[in-house]
């Protein structure tokens, strides 16, 4: 009788420490922040934001600091309002400059902020000012398949 609660205990305790387990990893692939809180949110407004989606990544220099998390359109500006969350352990200075970049000719679209110089860093919900829209790769190549790209 001992032999059998103790085989069901150690099963339940098995069982419970895999369902924790799962949810960590479903919790860890889908991106999410739920569990840890060590990031602050920024804002950016873009004239076009072609390709970017929630879950991009973040980068500066080439190296990750965060994603974005939410893109909305401002109803009174027609402009892309992306909301990003940065690690607190990377400051960056209110100077700085997002600009949409593509990993690779056809990859995936990513920020890549460009540190500015000054002292003053941007704090959570603040908004970063200067900005540069994606380039759209299928708009230049019709300009130059049709001739309407200046020479």
């Amino acid at each position: 009788m001992k032999n059998t609660s103790t085989l069901h205990v150690s099963i339940g305790l098995f069982l419970i420490l895999g369902l924790v387990c799962t949810a960590y990893l479903a919790l860890t692939l889908a991106n999410t922040t739920l569990l840890s809180r060590n990031v602050y949110t920024i804002t950016a407004k873009f004239t076009a934001v072609n390709g970017l989606r929630s879950g991009s990544n973040v980068e500066i220099s080439g190296v990750y600091v965060g994603k974005v998390t939410e893109i909305r359109l401002d109803p009174d500006l027609y402009q892309a309002v992306v909301t990003m969350q940065v690690q607190n352990s990377v400051p960056i200075p209110v100077d700085s400059t997002a600009a949409i970049k593509t990993s690779g000719l056809i990859g995936d679209k990513y920020i890549s902020i460009i540190p500015g110089g000054d002292d003053v860093v941007l704090k959570d919900n603040d908004i970063l000012m200067d900005t540069q829209a994606a380039v759209d790769i299928e708009e230049l190549i019709s300009k130059y398949v049709f001739g309407s790209v200046n020479k």
